[in-house]
């Protein structure tokens, strides 16, 4: 095949172009066969991103892929004196001409645009500058008549192929999800792939499974950058969470330097959360691609959640139905005939025909027997699991009165299901006494609590606003006994001013 313009080779090299299945690869290699053939002194390759809008009414912007010749602040100035000149249409509607002859408004040099059109969406934008004799040589302009055409071809082939390796790489991040989803169903591990795969299908700088309990947010999991940038940026997102996880609607925020994009799980058993993704510069809202793969994503990992809650479910129903039959046989047929067998002893004790009192003993155990089996009775019955979230909550309550608001709790990360009881009941023991403190010198008007379990540690951090400790302050029991507490776990304590106020963070391994 022998393209218009060809050299007397009779061979093209655009056909280095359709022959490459990299998007950026295609548009620069582009770029350099145009400047070449034309002699142009300078190129400007722009990406025009596909509009999306956010909650701000912000579309997305194009974005300078390549520069030549010129700076990129003079190829920003140079798109904006040219304006849609040549195009006949706004961007996202295909072009009227392949390629046209401007003249720059200010050096007065002729401009070569070579629109990238896919479908019917201006994909990309060639800006070719004259050679220094300031204009193009026909021939030369010739040579490039179906640069544009011919790129287009190969970007929407590229396109195809990176979206298809996107949605067999979408598949496998479901089916590790579905992987992850075994006895005793705790929903730690399946949510932790869910972050993981969101990362990955978006290029996203964090991902994080967010709940909203108590207008609160807490992060059930995480995969990233998990950082002071994030808990800043879900501060300031708040509300679209809230709304996300009641309204079932997405929200995308455009922040300073980062863009937020939240999509709601659509559970039908399992609890209501939001995926939350945190987006840099380089990659400033979800494409339509984006949102197609993870929106499929998310609804899979929703009906996997689901089924995870009703194995659950299912799983606590069967132990509570086999608590109760075991309280039952052991109250309707062991302790029934020990009790038997006691009046038995006594009625013969009684009788005399126990001379050396064995009888007495035999009855004394047969006692202590009933009793530890009437105890195990109780806790079978009573057994219940456990929340060190709920013990939380309930003790920021608890001391809502005595420091006139109510502390802010948050958790990161599977604290329940990872936290043994003891430690809870250590963490518990802590708080108090943070609060106390808090409550009686630090005169704080805020207070908040975080609780979070990462690479096999866990953190409580107490975080007010109030005086802060002085550095000749000597520190009380109630501190010491902190410090003692987390060294016999194996921890520490530590105390930080926080400008105003002041954090105290208790660390300690889970597996100690």
């Amino acid at each position: 095949m022998v393209f218009p313009g060809d050299r007397a080779t009779g061979r093209s090299d655009l056909l280095d172009i359709v022959s490459v299945l990299d998007v950026d690869t295609v548009l620069e290699r582009a770029a350099t066969i145009g400047a070449d053939r034309t002699r142009a002194r300078g190129l400007v390759l722009t990406l025009v991103d596909e509009p999306a809008r956010d909650d701000t009414g912000t579309s997305g912007l194009a974005r300078v892929l390549m520069a030549r010749g010129l700076s990129r602040d003079d190829a920003d100035a140079l798109r904006g004196r040219l304006g849609t000149s040549g195009l006949r249409g706004e961007p996202g509607a295909r072009p009227e001409h392949d390629l046209s002859r401007l003249a720059d408004p200010v050096s007065g040099g002729e401009v070569l645009r070579v629109p990238v059109v896919v479908g019917k969406r201006l994909y990309a934008d060639l800006l070719l500058l004259a050679p220094p004799e300031g204009f193009f040589d026909d021939d030369d302009v010739a040579s490039i008549a179906v640069l544009g055409r011919v790129t287009g071809v190969a970007v929407r082939n590229a396109l195809s192929y990176a979206l298809s390796e996107r949605r067999h790489e979408s598949l496998e991040l479901a089916a590790a999800v579905d992987r992850s989803v075994r006895p005793p169903y705790l929903l730690a591990e399946p949510l932790t792939k869910l972050a993981e795969g969101a990362l990955r299908i978006c290029a996203a700088r964090t991902a994080v499974v967010v709940e909203v309990v108590d207008e609160s947010i807490d992060v059930s999991a995480g995969a990233g950058q998990t950082d002071e940038v994030l808990a800043r940026a879900l501060g300031e997102v708040t509300d679209h969470v809230v709304a996300a996880q009641h309204d079932g609607q997405e929200f995308l925020v455009r922040l300073a330097d980062h863009t937020v994009w939240g999509l709601p799980l659509d559970p039908e058993h399992a609890f209501a959360g939001v995926v939350v993704l945190l987006l840099d510069d380089a990659h400033p809202g979800p494409s339509a691609d984006d949102r197609e793969l993870l929106e499929a994503f998310v609804r899979h990992c929703s009906l996997v959640l689901d089924h995870a809650v009703l194995q659950q479910e299912r799983q606590h129903a069967v132990l509570a139905a086999d608590r109760d039959r075991i309280a039952r046989d052991l109250h309707d047929g062991v302790i029934q005939r020990l009790y038997a067998t006691a009046l038995k002893l006594r009625a013969g004790i009684r009788s005399g025909e126990d001379t050396n009192g064995h009888g007495d003993e035999a009855v004394r155990e047969i006692g202590d027997s009933i009793r530890d089996i009437r105890g195990t009775v109780f806790e079978l019955e009573r057994g219940r699991p456990t929340s060190l979230r709920n013990d939380v909550l309930a003790l920021a309550r608890e001391y809502e009165p005595v420091l006139g608001f109510l502390p802010v709790v948050r958790s990161w990360g599977p604290v329940d299901p990872l936290v043994p009881q003891a430690l809870s009941e250590q963490a518990t023991v802590v708080l108090r006494e943070a609060l106390s403190n808090c409550a009686r010198h630090a005169g704080a008007t805020r207070v908040e609590v975080d609780l979070a379990v990462e690479d096999g540690w866990f953190s409580l951090w107490v975080t007010d606003d109030g005086r802060g400790i002085s550095a000749t302050e000597v520190p009380g029991n109630g501190l010491r006994n902190l410090r003692a507490r987390a060294a016999a776990h194996g921890g520490d304590l530590d105390l930080q001013d926080a400008d105003p106020g002041t954090v105290l963070r208790w660390r300690v391994p889970i597996s100690g």
